[in-house]
């Protein structure tokens, strides 16, 4: 695992090393966004207070329903947002922010209760089994988002443990980094937490993609965005347009040129 300073170094490069760039700006709205989504049963528990004892009562399960619904597809989304910036694809959309409820919405709902659960269970033991377990299962959603629908909850939080296996404290670590970031955001009123967050939760993304490689051995290569693999053409890295080469098409073109020109023996 490389250093918590290289991991930090990487996500500003994600980020375009530009605090009022595109990149930056859209993390930001879509935290907010989903911040807004996930506490609108709050909202609505402290507008019930107002109500009379038997009515909040009444609305609270609902709403705790509610809290559940929406918790696992923001987290699936954000998760793929993040993950989709780090490994190069920096078009972010708020729109984004919903993708959760599309796909693989009710594995997203389970995994986020779950998840929660397991934590709260853990953290009844003097509170430490908690933290630890919650780095534990840190990489579930990251995992979900890969998957393409095809693993379960269980399957998420399993392969999670799995891979933070003897990476718990590196992650902790990382996280420790940030302290100082977000005392200067808190600093300027609080509205600079916004950056830093998002910074740090790129960071955690590019943890996500070095774990990949070192406990799979995965290289760059596999991590490339693959958003124009469907065009023929694309831009290359210095700016030169390059062709892609097909061998379909090509074997098609030579079949044609033997048919249009005969050989000598004929």
């Amino acid at each position: 695992m490389i250093p918590a300073q290289e991991l930090r170094a990487r996500a500003r490069r994600s980020l375009n090393d530009n605090i009022f760039g595109r990149t930056w700006l859209m993390l930001i709205l879509c935290a907010v966004v989903a911040a807004f989504v996930e506490g609108i049963p709050s909202l609505l528990s402290s507008i019930s207070s107002a109500l009379p004892t038997w009515l909040g009562a009444l609305i609270g399960f609902p709403l705790f329903l509610l809290s559940v619904l929406l918790g696992g597809p923001i987290s699936y989304s954000l998760a793929r947002i993040y993950v989709k910036v780090a490994r190069g694809n920096r078009e972010v959309a708020v729109k984004e922010v919903f993708v959760g409820f599309k796909e693989n919405l009710a594995e997203s709902v389970i995994l986020g209760f779950m998840r929660d659960l397991f934590i709260f269970l853990w953290s009844l033991l003097f509170i430490i089994p908690g933290i630890v377990k919650s780095y534990a299962y840190s990489m579930a959603f990251y995992i979900m988002q890969d998957g393409e629908g095809k693993k379960t909850w269980k399957a998420c939080l399993d392969e999670s443990q799995q891979l933070m296996d003897g990476y718990k404290g590196k992650l902790f670590l990382l996280d420790l980094t940030f302290i100082g970031w977000y005392l200067l955001g808190f600093l300027c009123f609080g509205v600079g937490a916004l950056w830093v967050s998002a910074y740090h939760q790129e960071a955690r993304a590019h943890f996500y993609e070095e774990l990949l490689r070192d406990k799979y051995g995965l290289t760059d290569e596999d991590f490339e965005d693959d958003s124009d693999a469907d065009d023929p053409y694309f831009l290359a890295e210095d700016g030169e347009e390059e062709e892609e080469i097909y061998d379909e098409e090509d074997e098609n073109d030579e079949e044609d040129d033997s048919k249009e020109f005969p050989s000598d023996d004929e």
